[in-house]
């Protein structure tokens, strides 16, 4: 078991950096294996369809079925079986929100998001005229989905595992390290694990949030529901308001608008009250950092999110 009582100096000895590069690398070959799990299903079979049945490639049921699959059938056993060879610090139980402070944190929220999605495509769209053709957003292929896979996807089962993933199984394992390392960390795993330039940005910043509220409840159950609820806006809002045309529009951009602002507001409100046990770790916060990234598993598991966000921005045709 990890022993997280060795004393350190201001520069870890290299005995010291070995022991805690090695529990990194751990964690990030557990991501590693999630993700290199979930794209090998889906160009093994995509490959093995294009050759026995191609009309199945354009098959909505078909590409759901396989990104089901392939991502939380295949990717989440592979992650779990790694990672729970790495020593976790239970979570605390504490208060659970309640319906008011529950409200103003979905709030938030959506008010994290919405801002973080704005500068997210103002950058994609500056890439898309440098390059000279429009950046695809890969989430836009749910589009296709029939509503009721697209809601079973977005409300049960991608809340469920993904927090399990990253509220309870990362973040439990990035504790010993201090809480506030524990929760940018892992919402930083959660940004990258959706390989794309679209998403990491906005699931960075919400993951901050999730973290948090882990941290302070100890219920995941409240943060599922927090998940659940953000992916319900463009799983189940979204295409109720699309018939209606420009009057759907401008009510959706009214909602928008009134979620940042408020969201905005009760993020300044509630500031003051968020704190941070002291970490229990000899590293400083420097060369935790440091220590976090410079190893094998971590750098592999950036190194294919970036190759990811390269194939996604190289030209279509």
């Amino acid at each position: 078991m990890q022993d997280w009582r060795v004393k350190s100096l201001d520069r870890p000895t290299p005995s010291e950096l070995r022991v805690h590069c090695q529990y990194f690398s751990q964690l990030g070959w557990a991501l590693f294996a999630q993700m290199l799990a979930m794209l090998t299903v889906q160009v093994v079979v995509s490959a093995l369809v294009g050759l026995l049945a191609p009309a199945l490639l354009s098959d909505p049921i078909f590409l759901w079925t396989l990104s089901v699959v392939s991502a939380y059938g295949v990717g989440f056993p592979a992650f779990c079986l790694m990672i729970r060879r790495v020593d976790a610090r239970p979570s605390e139980p504490g208060r659970p929100l309640g319906p008011a402070r529950f409200f103003q944190v979905y709030l938030i929220v959506l008010a994290l998001m919405y801002l973080t999605n704005m500068a997210t495509l103002a950058f994609t769209a500056l890439i898309g005229l440098l390059r000279g053709e429009t950046v695809v957003n890969p989430v836009e292929q749910m589009e296709s989905y029939p509503v009721a896979l697209t809601t079973l996807l977005g409300c049960v089962i991608a809340p469920i595992t993904e927090e399990l993933m990253f509220r309870r199984l990362l973040l439990n394992r990035l504790r010993p390290y201090g809480e506030k390392f524990a929760v940018v960390a892992s919402a930083l795993c959660f940004g990258l694990f959706h390989g794309n330039l679209n998403q990491v940005f906005y699931a960075f910043a919400i993951g901050l949030v999730f973290a948090y509220v882990a941290l302070r409840t100890g219920r995941l159950w409240q943060v599922m529901l927090l998940h659940a609820m953000v992916n319900s806006i463009s799983v189940l809002i979204l295409p109720l308001l699309e018939p209606l045309g420009t009057a759907g529009e401008n009510l959706l951009s009214l909602l928008v608008f009134m979620a940042i602002v408020v969201g905005i507001v009760f993020l300044v409100a509630l500031r003051r009250e968020v704190r941070f046990a002291p970490s229990p770790s000899p590293l400083s916060a420097g060369w935790t950092w440091r220590v976090f990234f410079e190893n094998p598993g971590m750098a592999c598991f950036c190194v294919l999110f970036v190759a990811l966000c390269v194939i996604y921005l190289l030209p279509q045709g």
